[in-house]
Formats: structure tokens, sequence, C-alpha cells
């Protein structure tokens, strides 16, 4: 039996520290009472805190120096890691780990800023929004026709278009570039492919307003044709070539009636006319201009002081008188045909404005009621021709709900391989065959259509 009162024998156990306490805690003398120093460093587990204890006071005992030294040495990413909550690197594992995602971030970082900085000539074409060539825009119909009998039509003959990044700014940010590759819906091709190394974002735009326009002259000459009905024809002004001796003067959409006195009926007339003084001659032209849709033209006589052609046919040849204006053929028809602003620019709505010409004009709703789009340049005498963008276009259509697609025969390259699912797509090559391909597919949905690259043959004209 062991002596309460007696000290521990030489076999006996030295006394452990409290649990959770500091490995180096002062030990009790083996020969007599702990000393007072053990007693204020070893609290008794079951003893309540003093009263006036501060309630976040750290004992100094519980803190690693190793770790407040460790911590004082973190690099910032660290410092980051354990602000939102994390464990700094201790292992090497760990901090190779560390450096390794450090590294990302500030390369991600950097792709941001380039991204953002840096610009491309490039173009992103995604898909735009869909116009219903008999329906309206803004509350008033697309196409209005007055002064002639026509006819109640229904369902969709939509317009598509591409929306275009890159072409008024001369090119995209390396970023926006990025992201157009990635995506599914978004091509991106060279700038110049399209515009050509030197035309501003100005010019862009003027051109295309100046294409817009002058198809909806060809595409009322395109359905006049097909639906028999005889058109007047003028010489109009399409381009104005900026710092040509007429930019500033003439007008593009000015109509020209007369130059240096003698009357014009086609557009090659007019350079005729103009070639026929001397470099620095003036040359008077008297013009019928429009200045506010659906008002009457105001006559106007503008003059212009010719200048050597910069850029002539024959270099060896003698200089001669130039103005910069391109000419082309306006049409219209016996009567009123008006088109709303629609913001659109470029000249491949012009198919599907004849449609839609011919459709308000004949007594049978040419789609049946039903939704149909479709996309392609028109000329006079009804030839379709190729347009860019067409993968966006169908996807467009796709999303409007269009059931049938109208594309260009020389499109058909591009449009295999990219027909969404649900859409009927049908390559024309003229507006007859278009007309004969919607009345077709409106009384019979299911009848055997030409497909790209089996021939035209089953589209009739």
């Amino acid at each position: 039996m062991t002596d309460p009162d007696a000290g521990p024998g030489p076999d006996a156990a030295e006394p452990r520290p409290p649990a959770g306490g500091p490995a180096d805690a002062v030990v009790v003398d083996a020969g007599g009472a702990a000393p007072a120093v053990a007693d204020a460093a070893v609290a008794d587990a079951g003893r309540a805190a003093p009263a006036d204890a501060a309630p976040d006071a750290v004992d100094a005992t519980l803190v690693n120096p190793a770790d407040a030294a460790a911590h004082s040495k973190l690099n910032w990413w660290d410092r980051i890691t354990v602000w939102w909550g994390g464990q700094p690197p201790r292992t090497p594992r760990q901090r190779g780990r560390s450096r390794a995602i450090r590294r990302g971030v500030l390369a991600g970082i950097a792709m941001i800023v380039v991204g953002s900085v840096v610009k491309l000539p490039l173009l992103m074409l995604s898909p735009g929004p869909t116009y219903n060539t008999i329906g309206e825009v803004d509350g008033e119909p697309l196409i209005s026709i007055s002064g002639t009998t026509t006819y109640p039509t229904d369902g969709a003959l939509d317009m598509v278009t591409v929306s275009e990044r890159g072409g008024s700014t001369k090119g995209v940010y390396l970023g926006e570039a990025l992201a157009g590759w990635v995506g599914q819906s978004t091509s991106v091709v060279p700038r110049e492919a399209i515009y050509g190394p030197d035309v501003s974002g100005e010019d862009v735009a003027q051109r295309n307003d100046q294409l817009f326009t002058l198809s909806q002259s060809d595409s009322i000459a395109a359905a006049m044709n097909e639906l028999g009905i005889p058109t007047e024809q003028a010489a109009v002004v399409t381009v104005v070539n900026g710092g040509a001796p007429a930019d500033g003067i003439v007008e593009a959409g000015d109509q020209i009636i007369a130059v240096n006195g003698t009357k014009v009926a086609t557009s090659a007339d007019v350079g005729e006319l103009v070639r026929a003084g001397e470099v620095g001659d003036t040359a008077v032209f008297e013009v019928l201009r429009v200045e506010e849709p659906g008002e009457d033209p105001t006559a106007l006589t503008l003059e212009v002081v010719t200048e050597a052609n910069p850029d002539p046919i024959d270099p060896d040849a003698a200089a001669q008188p130039y103005v910069g204006l391109s000419i082309g053929m306006s049409f219209q028809a016996p009567f009123d045909i008006d088109f709303a602003d629609s913001e659109v620019g470029g000249p491949s709505a012009g198919m599907m404005f004849s449609l839609a010409i011919i459709d308000m004009l004949t007594e049978d709703q040419l789609n049946g009621g039903k939704h149909v789009a479709g996309t392609g340049t028109i000329d006079p005498a009804g030839i379709v021709g190729p347009i860019g963008g067409i993968q966006q276009k169908l996807l467009g259509a796709k999303d409007a709900g269009a059931e049938l697609f109208l594309a260009p025969e020389l499109n058909c390259d591009e449009v295999m391989g990219a027909i969404p699912d649900g859409l009927t797509v049908v390559p024309v090559e003229t507006l007859g065959q278009a007309r004969d391909v919607v009345e077709a597919w409106a009384a019979d949905p299911t009848t055997k259509l030409p497909q790209c690259g089996e021939g035209l043959a089953a589209a009739g004209r």
C-alpha cells in the first residue's frame, strides 16, 4: 500500500501535462510540491476562467513561434489564399501547385489585358435579326404599294441578316476574336477579304446603304419583269468616291437627268459625256434629289471641276477627265413601291424583296401563309447572286421559326454540312425558280425539292 502522504517512489511515473497543454509544461518536482509557476501554467479543466479575463486573449504558451515566422514570410498569393479561408502551402508539392496556379492566374490576367487593347483586322459574323418582307418594321409596312390593286398576305417571307462586328471599326479586339473562334454560331474572317485594306468605317456604312438602296430598285425591276409589267429606268449615282472632285457636291441616290446639257438614258451615257471634255473643265449635272423619303424630288444643277483620272484604264493614253462617280440604273414601276427604314445594309435582301412584291400583287398567297426565309442578291433580269454569311443566316432563319429557306445556288458549297435540323434548304438561280419552289412547297411541304449538289432540274425555271 502506498502512503498518500509520502512522495512518489523511484518507480513512479512522472505526472503528465494536462490534455491540450504544451509538451514542455513545467513538471512537478519529484521530491515535493510543484512550484507556483506550474499552478499558473496548468489550468484545471473544471475551473471557469476569471470573470475579468479578456474574451479574445491568447495564452502565450499556446502560440507556435515557428508558425508565426512562417506566416510573416507568406507571399501575396498565399496571403490571398489565407484571406479566403484556405491554408498556405506547407509541403514542396503544395508549394509547387501554388506556383503553377499563381502563374496561370497571371497569364490569364495578361491575356485579358492584351485581348482588350490589341485590335486585329478581322470581321466577326453572327446571326442577325430577321425581317418579314410582307410584315411590318416598327409599326410600318416594310414594303408598301399604292396606286394599283394589292392582295392580302399571310405568314412570313423573311429576309435574314448577319450581325457584323469589325467592319466599321477596322477590326475586332483579340479577346473578341478568341471568343468568336470558340463560338459555334460565329465566324471570324479577314476584314480585307470583304472590304479591302483602305476602307474606313464610314466608307463601309455608306457603301452598305447604297447597295441596299440599289437592291430595292433591282428587286422592283425583277418583280415587274416576272409579272410582265413594264418599268421606267433612270441613271442614278450609286457611289461617290471619297476625295474625288464630285465628293461633297453630288450625292449617292441623285438621279442624273443630263450632263452638260445633254440628256442621259443609260449609265454609260454619263461617263461618255464627262470624258468628252478636257481635264479641268466644269461638268454640269442636272439631277433630281430626294431629300427625305416620301418627299417629291428637287431639281438641282451641280457643277464639278474635272481632274485627271488617277487610275486610268490605259496609263499610256492621254489624261481623261474624272469626277469620281459610279452610275447605276434605277427602275420604277408604274405605281408607287416604297420601302421602310430597317437599319439594314447590303444587297442580299433583293430576292426576298422581289418575292414580297410578287406576293402583294398576286391574288393567291405565294407562301400559303407559311414561314419562308431566304437570301440572295437580285439583278433586273431576275438572276439570284451569292451572298456572304450564309451559315449565320441559316441559323438566324431557323431560330426565327422558318421551315423553308431559299439559298443562292452559288452558295451551295457553304450550305452543305451547315443546315440546321428541321430546316429545308433549296438552292435557286433565278427569281422564277424561287417563286416556283415556294408555291410547290406551300402546296405540299413533303414534295421533292432540289438540294445542293443535286442540280436544279426539279426547280422548274
